[in-house]
């Protein structure tokens, strides 16, 4: 089993647009391990799910100029809570300091979310955690055999306000651009900033750092580029589950020409 589609886009695009975190749903094997009552995970959703970046990936795949090579799509089926993939597996993730790491046991405002430590772990690493890995690995491998590389998009969005379990500190731009110093060139970086330089609001690492590469290839292999983009959510969203149309399809239209950056301009010829 994986909860990553892939959405095949065209052969001779190195572009993958990952979105993991676009999901609300939640098996019923999974939510049974759950503590919350349903208005409760309905909240916690609300705050941790980052609703409709998948319709914004999809939506600028599909304003590509006619011509263009269509990116690949990543899309996570599950929510978070089932298993963030975008969490170190072992004791080095960060995140397992404030409940939130493969397998999130705290809730946003850092309630009980699962028991502690979660009884059910191993089954969701092993279910949906390392195949969603795999299905990632498997399409860079073929991106880079294909393309000669691969260069992965990684499509979130955060709250205006801080989380329980953040810094407050941490100014919130209207986008932060999350870079790693060994996938991120500075070209890629310079791509991203001018697509999305109509928000104005550009911060880098701030509040999040760093972007999605498998572990196989991460600071290993030159050939994975990768870039983060963090939209605050006010930027589209009317309520945690409402989007503004107009808003959306801006923001859609800035991705898409970061996308026709990446893209070598030989592969559509």
């Amino acid at each position: 089993m994986t909860s990553c589609h892939i959405q095949a886009g065209h052969a001779d695009s190195p572009v993958i647009l990952h979105v993991p975190h676009a999901s609300r749903s939640i098996p019923d094997t999974v939510r049974a391990g759950i503590l919350l009552s349903h208005d409760e995970l309905q909240l916690e959703l609300d705050e941790s799910t980052d609703t409709a970046t998948d319709h914004i990936a999809v939506r600028a795949a599909d304003l590509l100029e006619s011509g263009r090579p269509r990116p690949w799509l990543a899309i996570n089926q599950f929510s978070r809570l089932v298993i963030d993939p975008e969490r170190f597996p072992g004791d080095d993730e960060p995140m397992n300091a404030v409940g939130r790491g493969a397998v999130y046991t705290r809730t946003c405002n850092r309630a009980p979310l699962r028991p502690e430590p979660a009884t059910d772990a191993q089954r969701l690493m092993n279910t949906y955690y390392q195949s969603y890995a795999t299905a990632l690995a498997d399409l860079v491998v073929d991106r880079i055999a294909t393309t000669g590389g691969a260069v992965i998009i990684d499509v979130h969005s955060y709250p205006q306000q801080p989380s329980r379990f953040e810094d407050p500190n941490k100014s919130r731009p209207a986008l932060c651009l999350g870079t790693d110093d060994f996938h991120t060139s500075n070209e890629l970086r310079e791509q991203a900033l001018d697509a999305f330089a109509p928000l104005g609001d550009i911060a880098t690492n701030t509040p999040y750092g760093g972007c999605y590469v498998p572990l196989n290839r991460y600071r290993h292999d030159r050939r994975v580029s990768a870039v983060m983009i963090e939209l605050r959510r006010d930027q589209y969203l009317i309520t945690p589950r409402t989007t503004e149309t107009a808003k959306v399809e801006t923001i859609a239209r800035m991705l898409a020409t970061l996308v026709d950056h990446c893209t070598p301009k030989v592969a559509a010829d």
